[in-house]
């Protein structure tokens, strides 16, 4: 496949919803994660409802979750929620353009689970609206030096028809239509692809306007691009 051109749309409409002006270093927030993966993770701030990015110094250790029986995880699934503490180090951030980056003191450490209505409620009035190219740009790509701050690098989307997940080799592909167009991006639910190989399956529906995360990654070669982050289940 050849090379996609990459472009910043300068006419994104839809607002940036920052985090709450209470991020100084050492602030404390709780958030209902929506991706995570090593050191990073995404999540929704339950005291401003503002959807935000972060990244801590090491990965989330083997903690047992003090909801239900204890086991070890690597990373924080989906609904569940975490405590994490703001840092000053912004150099840990891979892409400082971004609106919702925060820096973290040290792994988030979890706290809970947040299902059913309540997270409906924080999760609807974040999704991105249905009359938007995804992230303001039609292209897959953006040049990095053209990032700008006021333009958001993650979305919560729904689809309006089905979403398939396609297994290549060690590539995970997520298929869904958007506007009417069919796309298809690089998908790092690594949960996902994991059942998937258990299953010894290579495409999965995910089902009918199933919601994803859409991000836009850490520069590779001067770009950024689009891939989805999960395909979250009903919460």
């Amino acid at each position: 496949m050849g090379a996609v051109p990459a472009t910043t749309a300068l006419d994104f409409r839809v607002p940036v919803k920052l985090p709450r002006l209470d991020d100084a270093p050492g602030t404390t927030l709780e958030l209902v994660v929506v991706a995570a993966d090593g050191q990073y993770c995404a999540g929704v701030d339950l005291a401003s409802g503002a959807l935000v990015r972060t990244w801590s110094p090491a990965p989330s250790s083997d903690t047992p979750r003090p909801y239900d029986t204890p086991r070890p995880y690597d990373t924080p699934p989906p609904y569940d929620t975490v405590a994490v503490t703001l840092d000053a180090a912004i150099d840990r951030v891979p892409d400082p353009t971004q609106p919702e980056a925060l820096a973290l003191t040290g792994p988030p450490v979890p706290t809970g689970r947040l299902t059913g209505r309540r997270a409906e409620r924080l999760l609807r009035p974040l999704l991105h609206p249905e009359d938007q190219p995804l992230l303001g740009t039609r292209a897959s790509a953006e040049r990095f030096w053209a990032r700008r701050p006021d333009h958001p690098s993650i979305a919560l989307v729904a689809p309006g028809g089905p979403v398939l997940a396609v297994r290549d080799g060690p590539y995970l592909a997520c298929r869904f239509t958007w506007r009417g167009t069919a796309l298809e991006l690089p998908c790092l639910d690594r949960r996902l692809a994991a059942a998937m190989d258990r299953a010894g399956r290579t495409r999965v529906g995910c089902g009918h306007g199933q919601r994803i995360v859409v991000a836009l990654h850490p520069p590779i070669d001067g770009h950024c691009h689009k891939v989805v982050e999960t395909v979250l289940r009903n919460p």
